[in-house]
């Protein structure tokens, strides 16, 4: 393996702060967390999360935060909690990749609860 530059070390370095940065829920005051379970997984928990993450970059949300958890008992997967200031709590399931814009552009952002998508957990 070829040794690094300390230049080459420094730009390492830069970028994975960058990437631990979007990790960090200081500061942060929207926080959407994926169900990622066996069985979320396996419903497709994992889409939505990537689907999240990218919409979030592409939209430059610095605000937001996108965690995973264990399953999310009684309600169907793939299945998400959104935690703003405005709402508080609110609970989605059965989500699909076509609904992350509209859940970011309504709930998370808009401050708005899609009925069609919110159950009780």
């Amino acid at each position: 393996m070829a040794k690094l530059t300390v230049e080459e070390l420094h730009s390492l370095r830069a970028r994975e702060e960058v990437k631990m940065k979007k990790r960090d829920i200081e500061g942060r005051k929207r926080h959407i967390v994926v169900a990622m379970g066996t069985s979320g997984i396996e419903s497709g928990a994992k889409i939505i999360l990537d689907e999240f993450a990218d919409q979030v970059e592409k939209k430059g949300l610095d605000d937001v935060i996108i965690t995973q958890s264990g399953v999310i008992e009684g309600v169907k997967e793939p299945a998400i909690q959104i935690h703003t200031p405005s709402l508080g709590l609110v609970t989605y399931a059965g989500i699909k990749k076509s609904d992350v814009e509209k859940i970011l552009d309504e709930t998370v952002m808009g401050g708005k609860v899609i009925a069609d998508l919110q159950v009780e957990a």
